[in-house]
């Protein structure tokens, strides 16, 4: 190509000659430099044609991206589900409707102390009786409280995981929902909002676990407090009777017929 143009141009430059000075005299020197000249220009004119394909290559990666950059904006809404609180209110609710004994109940302390006391407590509300009868009835207040905490304490625990049980079936059409968005996500940002939900669902789900858990180890250990109670109870009340028994028929032998009036008692 740069052979034909060099030998265009030397013709033309020849005829020029001729034609202007009607004797042909060619000018060797003049020629080369024009040669060069033109030479040179071409050379100028494939360095800007390669500048100008850079370029456009340039533009054509900069359109794909703002391409990505217009999906990733694509941004997703924060998938909403049950919100965790609103179950837990609703399971402590639970607990305080059937006076229970838990700790979402509220006052766990001050409640277990009221109704589970030591040896000391019970012999004391023994001593301030008057009476054998109101001994008694005091005796039988506080066993009957005792097994109704605990009934309903347990009874409590199971209607919260009932509650827990019914949430299964919309459990299982969030996380479907869920998956979905994250299969269909569009761009960066939609991928981080679809994961970010799932891994907060997630957290909920472990909290949720762990207030089951939290629950079973306050229904056993309301079930063990009664249990020992009971036998605190009545050991307190039997050391009272049998107290009063000597007391009245000191140098006789003792009657202890009264245990076999006791709760929970197999003689």
């Amino acid at each position: 190509m740069r052979k034909k143009i060099l030998h265009v141009t030397t013709s033309l430059l020849l005829c020029t000659e001729i034609f202007a000075s009607g004797i042909p005299t060619v000018d060797v020197a003049a020629i080369a430099q024009q040669v060069m000249a033109y030479q040179q220009q071409i050379k100028d004119y494939t360095v800007q044609l390669q500048q100008y394909e850079q370029m456009y290559s340039q533009l054509q990666q900069q359109m794909r991206m703002v391409e990505m950059q217009s999906t990733n904006l694509k941004k997703q809404g924060s998938y909403n589900w049950q919100d965790l609180g609103s179950i837990l209110y609703k399971q402590r609710m639970v607990m305080n409707g059937v006076n229970a004994i838990s700790y979402d109940a509220g006052n766990v302390s001050k409640k277990f102390e009221n109704t589970y006391k030591d040896f000391s407590g019970y012999e004391s509300e023994m001593d301030s009786a008057d009476s054998q009868a109101v001994r008694d009835k005091i005796y039988s207040d506080r066993y009957k409280q005792i097994t109704e905490t605990n009934q309903n304490t347990l009874k409590g625990t199971l209607q919260k995981l009932e509650l827990s049980y019914e949430d299964l079936d919309s459990e299982s059409s969030t996380i479907a929902a869920l998956k979905k968005r994250s299969e269909s996500a569009e761009g960066n940002l939609q991928v981080l909002q679809a994961n970010n939900d799932l891994l907060a669902y997630l957290i909920d789900e472990v909290r949720k676990l762990r207030v089951t858990m939290m629950d079973q180890s306050n229904a056993m250990t309301n079930y063990l407090a009664a249990q020992n109670n009971k036998e605190i109870l009545q050991q307190a009340n039997f050391e009272k009777m049998k107290e009063k028994n000597i007391n009245s028929t000191y140098g006789k032998s003792v009657d202890t017929s009264f245990m076999s009036k006791l709760p929970g008692s197999t003689k």
